[in-house]
């Protein structure tokens, strides 16, 4: 069995077959994490010490407050990927792919982070902020019809929202230099 879009093509091996519409209420675990995940990081603004982001972060030859501008700027990404889709027009291919590490990826990490570096930590994270805001508004407005629709990088809206609570969880650990330290927050 496998769910059918509006249109009758098969979507995603099932048994009992789903009609895509299912798929929507399915998108709020994966933002309530991912949303979670980018609370962590605000967090992390307002308890590190200001003299803590310029301390090398795990992710090599980043500081903290780098790795930071780099998490703003990327929320970019996720927006024109959630935007195409809504307009109908999905991205169908994404290069570079964030999960293939590479000079292509590199270049675009540092073309879009440079408008960000330098920044204070404190505007990073109203970024970061707003980043979320709109982020949630734009997985919110996605119908039965966009869910389960290829978005760019990521095989659909669900599998694009788990890339982005890894890429924040991820890089919450790279600016606390590991797993463990305010794990709680």
């Amino acid at each position: 069995m496998c769910v059918q879009s509006m249109d009758d093509r098969p979507l995603l091996a099932t048994d009992p077959p789903l009609p895509a519409d299912d798929f929507v209420p399915a998108l709020w675990v994966p933002l309530t994490r991912a949303l979670r995940a980018r609370r962590r990081l605000i967090q992390m603004v307002e308890t590190l010490p200001a003299t803590q982001w310029l301390r090398e972060s795990a992710a090599p030859d980043w500081s903290r407050r780098d790795v930071l501008a780099h998490l703003a700027a990327s929320d970019r990404r996720y927006h024109d990927v959630l935007i195409a889709a809504l307009n109908g027009s999905p991205l169908e291919e994404w290069a570079p792919d964030p999960a293939q590490p590479g000079p292509d990826l590199d270049r675009a990490n540092a073309i879009g982070t440079e408008r960000f570096v330098g920044r204070p930590v404190t505007e990073l994270a109203a970024e970061l902020q707003a980043g979320s805001e709109k982020s949630t508004t734009l997985f919110a407005a996605l119908s039965e019809d966009h869910v389960l629709m290829r978005m760019g990088f990521a095989g659909n809206a669900l599998s694009l929202l788990e890339a982005w609570a890894s890429h924040d969880n991820g890089h919450a650990d790279d600016i606390i230099n590991g797993p463990k330290m305010m794990r709680t927050l």
